[in-house]
């Protein structure tokens, strides 16, 4: 009995260990790489996608694009919550 009980988990292990691996690679698919954040309203950030906190992105080197204007640079980290994102573009390096 206790053979088939550790059977059932090494197989469970083994089946889980690549999704987990799928999802762990997706979720740092476009970490410390350059990105277009756009949001809701309608407004763009840009940066260097540096950090997922929970629901946050942490954003360096960034600039706030809004319709009709110039393009901003923007000092320090720029921390985005992903409730405000629309979707993500990540820019060709």
């Amino acid at each position: 009995m206790l053979a088939w009980i550790l059977l059932a988990v090494l197989i469970a292990a083994v089946a889980v260990t690549p999704a987990a691996a799928i999802l762990m690679s997706r979720r740092r698919l476009a970490l410390r790489r350059r990105v277009l954040v756009n949001l809701v309203g309608g407004k763009a950030i840009s940066g260097v996608l540096w950090a997922r906190r929970g629901p946050l992105l942490v954003l360096k080197d960034a600039t706030l694009h809004e319709p009709g204007v110039q393009p901003v640079p923007v000092d320090g980290e720029v921390i985005v919550d992903r409730v405000r994102v629309d979707f993500v573009q990540v820019l060709p390096q």
